[in-house]
C-alpha cells in the first residue's frame, strides 16, 4: 500500500444529479411547466431533469423557480441545472436573488454566479460577503475566490476577523490563494485561533505569502510542548518554516524530528530538506530509524535534496532492506542517484534483482545518473526482464550509457 494512499483528496464539487435516466426524451417546455406543479416529486423530477439536460432555453425559468421553490432538495436541483447551463442570460436574475429575503435563495444564487464566472457578480459579491447569514458568506467568499479579481481582497481580509470560523477558513484559503501580504498580521494572530481547522490553514497560508516576518510566531508554534498541540497546528507550521526558506528555524525543525505527533515529524523532515543546510543530515539519518515509514520516507527524500555523502552508508542499507516499506526503499534508491556518490553503485546494481519493480527502475534511473560503466552489463540483463517497464528503463539507460555527452539523461 503507498503512503499516500489513505491521505484525503479534496475534490472539486461536483452536482450530484439524482434522476432517473426515464423520461430523457420529454420536451424542454414540459419539464418547465412542471417546475410548477404542485406536486413536490413532480417538480423534483421536472428540475432533476433539466439539470442534466443543460438546456438553456430552461434557464429564465429555472431562475424563477430558485425564488420561488420551497423544498429544499428540488432547490438543489435547480441550482445544479443553473450551473451546470453557465448561461450569462441568468446573471442579472441572480444577482436580483442576492436579496432575496430568504438565506438558502442568496446561498444558491452565489455558488451558481461563482460557477458562471462572469465579472458583473464580483461588485454584487464583495457586497455579500457581509450577508447575515454565515452560509451565504462562505459561499461568497468561494465564488470570488473562483472569479480571481483582486478588487475581492481586501473583503477576504476582513473576513478574516469574522465570527464563524468556517468563513475565516474560507477567507484564510483565499488571501493565500492572492498571495495577499497585507493579510499577515491577522494570519499570525489565526494561528491561536479557536478552531484547530482556522489555525492550520493560517499556518498554511503564511508559507505561501512567503514573508519571513512570519518565521518567529511559526518557530514559537512548533517549540510548543503543550500537550493540546500535539495533533494541531505543529505540523502545518514546520511545513511553513521549509517554504519560507528562513534558516533560523533549522534548529526548532531538528527538534521537530523528535515530536510525538509523526506527522509533525514528517513535515519537520520535508522541511529540512528544503532548507538545503548540511548540518541537517545527522538527525536527518537518524530520523531514517523512525518507528513511522512516513518519517522515514521524507527524512530520505530531504537527503537526497541536500546531496551529502555521508548519508550514502545508510541510504543503501535502506534500500536493500525488505524489511522496510517498499517507498521508503524506492525513495532510498532515488536519494542515492541525487546524492551522486559511485560508492552506491554496487547496492543499486544489488537492487536490480528486487523483487519489487519500482526498487528495480529507479536503481535503472539512479545508475544512469552515476553513468559507472560497472552497470552496463547488470542493465543489459534487464532487457529481459518480465516486466516492459523495467525492460524499457533498461533500455533508456543503456542509450544513455553509449551516449558520450555527459550531459545526456533519461
Amino acid at each position: 500500500m503507498r503512503l499516500w494512499a489513505s491521505g484525503i483528496v479534496t475534490l472539486t464539487t461536483v452536482f450530484a444529479m439524482t434522476a432517473p435516466v426515464r423520461l430523457q426524451a420529454q420536451a424542454t417546455d414540459k419539464l418547465v411547466r412542471d417546475l410548477s406543479s404542485s406536486e413536490v416529486s413532480i417538480r423534483f423530477e421536472a428540475a432533476s431533469l433539466l439539470a442534466r439536460r443543460k438546456d438553456r432555453a430552461a434557464t429564465p425559468a429555472l431562475v424563477k423557480a430558485l425564488t420561488h421553490e420551497t423544498a429544499a432538495h428540488v432547490r438543489d436541483q435547480i441550482v445544479a441545472g443553473l450551473a451546470n447551463n453557465r448561461d450569462p442570460a441568468s446573471v442579472d436574475g441572480l444577482l436580483a436573488a442576492l436579496r432575496h429575503k430568504d438565506a438558502v435563495v442568496r446561498a444558491g444564487a452565489v455558488r451558481v454566479l461563482g460557477v458562471i464566472g462572469d465579472k458583473r457578480a464580483v461588485q454584487p459579491l464583495i457586497a455579500v460577503v457581509k450577508d447575515r447569514s454565515a452560509d451565504v458568506r462562505r459561499n461568497a467568499i468561494e465564488a470570488l475566490t473562483i472569479l480571481s479579481d483582486r478588487a475581492a481582497v481586501p473583503s477576504f481580509v476582513a473576513a478574516l476577523k469574522d465570527p464563524d470560523w468556517k468563513v475565516r477558513l474560507k477567507a484564510v484559503n483565499a488571501v493565500a490563494a492572492f498571495r495577499e501580504r497585507t493579510a499577515q498580521p491577522a494570519l499570525i494572530g489565526l494561528l491561536h485561533d479557536s478552531t484547530t481547522a482556522v489555525q492550520q490553514a493560517a499556518a498554511s497560508a503564511l508559507g505561501a505569502l512567503g514573508d519571513r516576518g512570519a518565521v518567529a510566531p511559526l518557530m514559537a508554534i512548533v517549540e510548543d510542548k503543550r500537550p493540546q498541540q500535539r495533533f494541531g497546528v505543529k505540523f502545518f507550521a514546520a511545513n511553513a518554516l521549509g517554504m519560507l526558506g528562513d534558516r533560523r528555524a533549522i534548529p526548532i525543525l531538528i527538534e521537530g524530528l523528535h515530536d510525538p505527533d509523526p506527522f509533525v515529524r514528517s513535515n519537520a523532515a520535508l522541511s529540512l530538506g528544503y532548507l538545503r543546510d548540511t548540518s541537517a543530515v545527522p538527525p536527518l539519518m537518524q530520523a531514517m530509524n523512525d518507528k513511522s515509514a512516513y518519517v522515514r520516507f521524507r527524512a530520505i527524500q530531504s537527503l537526497g535534496q541536500l546531496k551529502d555523502r555521508r548519508a550514502v552508508p545508510a541510504l543503501m542499507k535502506a534500500m536493500v532492506n525488505q524489511k522496510n516499506h517498499e517507498d521508503v526503499r524506492e525513495q532510498a534508491a532515488k536519494a542515492l542517484g541525487n546524492i551522486g556518490d559511485r560508492q552506491a553503485v554496487s547496492a543499486l546494481i544489488q537492487a536490480l534483482n528486487d523483487s519489487d519493480d519500482r526498487i528495480v527502475k529507479n536503481a535503472v534511473f539512479s545508475l544512469t545518473q552515476l553513468r559507472d560503466p560497472r552497470a552496463v552489463e547488470p542493465l543489459r540483463k534487464l532487457l529481459n526482464h518480465k516486466e516492459p517497464g523495467v525492460q524499457v528503463s533498461a533500455q533508456a539507460a543503456l542509450r544513455v550509457f553509449e551516449d558520450p555527452a555527459p550531459s545526456k539523461r533519461l
